[in-house]
């Protein structure tokens, strides 16, 4: 996460964040989300989505393509690290709703990995046999998994 960032806001608990994304497609609203999905092991799924500013809802199945992608997935990366620190028992689960989002996801993951492997456990989700490994870069993935190393 060298990258630039944007300014993010956030609940007191730390499960919901927005913050703006600014491109030649004007101002969207950008939420993220960790909701709870296996209490007993502390899984958290992490949802992305834009939120309506008339209906507030957040959708999930929107290509902004408001040309911050970079920014957008530092961004994520940097919301990640908080809930991560204020949950460091907490595992994030994250699967992109398309196979290009979970290319995209994988993009933002090699791109840094060697800052985050030095922080948190990466694990990939095989889509042949749907096994999990620790995440190679090489490798394509169905689903993530990050975690603080302890």
């Amino acid at each position: 996460m060298i990258t630039d960032k944007y300014e993010y806001t956030s609940t007191e608990d730390n499960e919901y964040f927005e913050f703006i994304s600014i491109g030649p497609k004007g101002t969207i609203i950008k939420a993220v989300q960790f909701v709870l999905i296996d209490p007993e092991n502390q899984v958290y799924s992490l949802g992305l989505g834009d939120r309506d500013p008339i209906t507030n809802e957040v959708k999930d199945d929107i290509t902004s393509d408001n040309k911050d992608t970079e920014k957008i997935f530092s961004t994520i990366g940097y919301i990640c690290a908080v809930f991560l620190d204020n949950k460091p028992s907490a595992i994030i689960f994250i699967e992109g709703n398309t196979t290009s989002r979970n290319r995209i996801y994988r993009m933002g993951i090699n791109k840094n990995l060697t800052l985050l492997a030095s922080q948190y456990e990466i694990y990939g989700l095989k889509e042949q046999n749907h096994l999990w490994e620790r995440f190679i870069k090489s490798s394509d993935y169905i689903a993530f998994t990050v975690s603080k190393i302890h």
